[in-house]
């Protein structure tokens, strides 16, 4: 069980924590995202043998979970005020629409990484101020479960198939979901 949890080496993993930064909306879903999509799995991969804690040691102790709540407030800020000003622009005409879905799916991996480590009181600890954001954020997510809901517009199974994530709002569902369920 203990090597199906070494997707990364433990100097890589510190070197990926390390390297974790905000940045600027214009960069937003840009090679961090392959950072924060190599953690995410190598937390997933740890939380599942039970073998976490070095990924959370590094998080507290290179100080980054208010680095990836920025990043996640960030990613939210460019999808509901940079993107719809893009698809106004008359000559906005993507020649693949694969850099949209690669922000949503980073917003994504952002929740599934903060939902895998946040069962740990230093996580929670180590998020200072930010929780704030993530807790206005989870309520934003909250209230577009409900405002969906109520709208008849919410997936009727119970359950999303794979070929439901290909679909952005499907893909909205997954994430306020998973932005939910790890603040409960």
């Amino acid at each position: 069980m203990a090597e199906a949890a070494a997707l990364l080496l433990p100097g890589e993993a510190e070197a990926l924590v390390q390297a974790l930064r905000s940045g600027p909306l214009l960069n937003t879903g840009d090679r961090g995202h392959e950072a924060i999509e190599k953690l995410n799995m190598q937390a997933i991969l740890s939380a599942s043998a039970g073998q976490e804690q070095l990924l959370i040691e590094l998080l507290v102790n290179y100080a980054k979970i208010p680095t990836l709540i920025e990043e996640l407030i960030s990613v939210e800020i460019w999808k509901h005020k940079v993107f719809p000003v893009l698809c106004q622009l008359k000559d906005f005409k993507p020649k693949s629409t694969f850099p949209i879905y690669l922000v949503l799916h980073h917003e994504a991996s952002i929740v599934n990484l903060l939902e895998t480590v946040f069962f740990h009181k230093e996580i929670c600890e180590s998020a200072e101020d930010t929780i704030l954001d993530l807790i206005d954020y989870s309520y934003r997510k909250l209230t577009l479960l409900a405002a969906w809901s109520t709208n008849g517009e919410f997936p009727a199974h119970e359950k999303l198939l794979p070929e439901d994530l290909t679909n952005a709002s499907s893909m909205q569902v997954v994430i306020a979901m998973k932005a939910l369920v790890s603040r409960t």
